[in-house]
């Protein structure tokens, strides 16, 4: 591999990670009309079969190279994100930005 072939690679995947971002927060907008249903409704925020099915579609349709236990562990850390989105008095979010 060659350096330009390097900078293609990383060039790839600053693109692909806006995509993410671009995807993360269509999920979220979603997260977050379910949490107005949620409440006006007076139901749970959080429904653990449907976060559970949830990992089983992603395992499901996982063809790899990623582990599935990568995936899980990636997707488990979205919906605790989605979660908050939807109910932020449900769980403190982390520290994270406070860190860089």
């Amino acid at each position: 591999m060659t350096p330009t072939d390097l900078n293609k690679l990383r060039s790839e995947i600053d693109a692909i990670d806006e995509k993410l971002v671009e995807l993360f927060n269509r999920r979220a907008r979603c997260a977050q009309e379910i949490g107005r249903f949620k409440q006006q409704k007076h139901q749970a925020v959080y429904e653990p079969q449907r976060e559970e099915a949830v990992i089983a579609n992603v395992t499901r349709s996982n063809r790899g190279p990623l582990p599935d236990e990568e995936l899980v562990a990636i997707y488990t850390a979205i919906l605790a994100a989605m979660r908050r989105l939807r109910s932020p008095n449900l769980l403190e979010p982390p520290d994270l930005l406070e860190r860089k």
